[in-house]
């Protein structure tokens, strides 16, 4: 899928999208944070409709702006993108932050989106302040490139530790950022709570959850699913990156998920 820049309000905004005549109303593809667009290309090249794949701010070729917030920041550049690439309804799908991104426009705009499928994700992490300015005081000591290479093994199911695809993907998408940006992505995104906008959703969500998923376990999808009126669907043996380590999977419950809507 080709790149694209696109100037916007806020500054620089990157997508990658499918090319060619694909039928139906597109889909959006968020990421988790600290990963890139990229990380959805075997996924969009099974599914059956357009697909855009977003670099939220801050990551892949977007511009590294704050707030690195949901309602702050992350919402409004989506729907900054699909007010350039007009597109007025469209599903959307997101896996951990890109999935609490995506119940978030749900919420506050309702006329544009058909569907929301969420992967490994939550209305808030719960995490305390001690422990995200943990994981900041390991990413200044290791590097961005080291902590990620160091992190994705402990996140992702155990028959796909010797996948050679999972750690090249994730190391395109993480980069070389700086670990002053990275840090604060990390604390917008596990300082982020959702739970006041669950209840305004009126968009089907699917809450798809891996049961090797140590970032976000199944029961905070559960609790998603049951505050937006959505289901849950459990994925034995997957981890916390679903759309790398089981691409086939992921793309059929899309194809499943949005196919419903009419």
């Amino acid at each position: 899928m080709p790149l694209e820049r696109l100037n916007v309000e806020d500054g620089r905004l990157s997508v990658v999208r499918t090319t060619g005549n694909r039928p139906g109303d597109p889909l959006v593809l968020l990421h988790p944070i600290n990963s890139a667009a990229v990380v959805w290309t075997d996924v969009a090249a099974l599914v059956d409709r357009p697909v855009v794949a977003v670099d939220l701010r801050g990551h892949g070729e977007s511009a590294p702006l704050e707030p690195f917030t949901v309602e702050g920041g992350y919402a409004p550049d989506v729907l900054a993108v699909l007010d350039a690439l007009d597109l007025d309804r469209v599903h959307l799908a997101g896996g951990s932050l890109g999935g609490t991104i995506s119940v978030a426009l749900a919420a506050l705009y309702p006329e544009q989106v058909l569907s929301v499928t969420t992967f490994g994700s939550t209305l808030g992490t719960g995490v305390p302040a001690e422990a995200i300015d943990e994981m900041v005081a390991e990413l200044r000591q290791k590097g961005t490139a080291n902590y990620f290479a160091d992190l994705v093994p402990q996140i992702i199911g155990q028959a796909h530790l010797g996948s050679p695809r999972v750690r090249e993907v994730m190391a395109t998408a993480v980069g070389t950022r700086a670990e002053s940006v990275v840090a604060a992505i990390l604390h917008g995104a596990f300082g982020a709570d959702i739970r006041h906008l669950a209840g305004k959703v009126s968009a089907p969500v699917l809450a798809v959850a891996g049961t090797e998923d140590p970032t976000c376990p199944p029961d905070m999808s559960r609790e998603l699913a049951d505050a937006t009126g959505g289901t849950v669907r459990i994925l034995p043996g997957v981890g916390h990156l679903p759309m790398l380590e089981e691409p086939s999977r992921v793309a059929e419950i899309l194809r499943d998920h949005t196919g419903a809507v009419a």
